[in-house]
């Protein structure tokens, strides 16, 4: 498998910041991307919180770290099937 995720369909608007939620699952692989620009113009903020058991020693090792990557895309590192939730706060 590879890695895949979910965007929740109900954003929440405060003034003209966005905020998105969603999740993601990394079933076979160690990094996934998050196309945002539907929603968004830039991304200020993220936040990625691991579902899996292993999530004890940080980004990349057995946890999962949010890289904003492009002004609109949020990358996910993590190891192999990660599961877990991201935030983003970002201008419309």
């Amino acid at each position: 498998m590879a890695f895949s995720s979910t965007i929740d369909n109900r954003p929440h608007s405060i003034g003209d910041l966005v905020l998105l939620s969603g999740t993601f699952n990394a079933a076979g692989a160690t990094t996934g991307a998050i196309d945002l620009s539907a929603h968004l113009t830039s991304i200020l903020s993220a936040q990625v919180n691991g579902d899996t058991l292993g999530d004890v020693t940080g980004g990349g090792v057995d946890g999962a770290l949010g890289l904003i990557t492009a002004a609109t895309t949020l990358t996910i590192d993590c190891v192999s099937g990660n599961t877990g939730k991201w935030t983003v706060i970002g201008s419309r």
